[in-house]
């Protein structure tokens, strides 16, 4: 877009939403002017919403914003829930992706993962939320440490692979 607008107005937010407040307000504008759905007509206004979820999610980004157009982030050390930023938890060298599902749900089992959208939760979290990524992770060389656990978890009735029988007799 060739004039920065105010993402807190594209998305019809006040400045104290919390995250959890934008990102609702993301999802039904986009529903509502997203292209499938409204045809070209809908293509700048899908820009310009995705411009303002992308400064607005990440707290880095939205303090910048703020102290570029004069005022102070008003969640930028908490989250709408209380909860601390997750820009403080996160290296900043990783992905902008990492933990991007967020706080785990809670009651956790097994081994907790350190990378990936689902950084910060068990598997066995992942396992009740999104069968399918440990199912991509279990081939992954990133899920090799765990591939046992996850097998487990994914099919508990299966025979554990001879791979991993033959690795152990060694």
């Amino acid at each position: 877009m060739s004039d920065p607008r105010d993402p807190y107005e594209v998305l019809g937010v006040p400045r104290t939403a919390s995250t959890k407040q934008i990102r609702a307000a993301f999802i039904e504008r986009a529903r509502n002017s997203h292209p499938d759905i409204v045809g070209r007509r809908g293509l700048d206004t899908m820009r310009a919403l995705n411009e303002a979820w992308d400064t607005l999610k990440d707290e880095e980004r939205r303090a910048a914003w703020h102290a570029a157009n004069g005022g102070a982030a008003a969640n930028a050390t908490q989250g709408g829930d209380g909860s601390t930023a997750r820009s403080e938890r996160k290296d900043s060298r990783r992905p902008f992706w990492f933990g991007a599902h967020g706080p785990a749900p809670g009651r956790p089992s097994g081994p907790v993962l350190d990378f990936g959208i689902f950084e910060g939760w068990s598997i066995g979290e992942v396992a009740r939320v999104d069968r399918g990524y440990l199912m991509w992770l279990r081939d992954r060389p990133e899920g090799a440490a765990i591939r046992t656990e996850i097998s487990r978890l994914v099919d508990p009735t299966a025979e554990e692979p001879s791979d991993l029988r033959q690795n152990r007799r060694r």
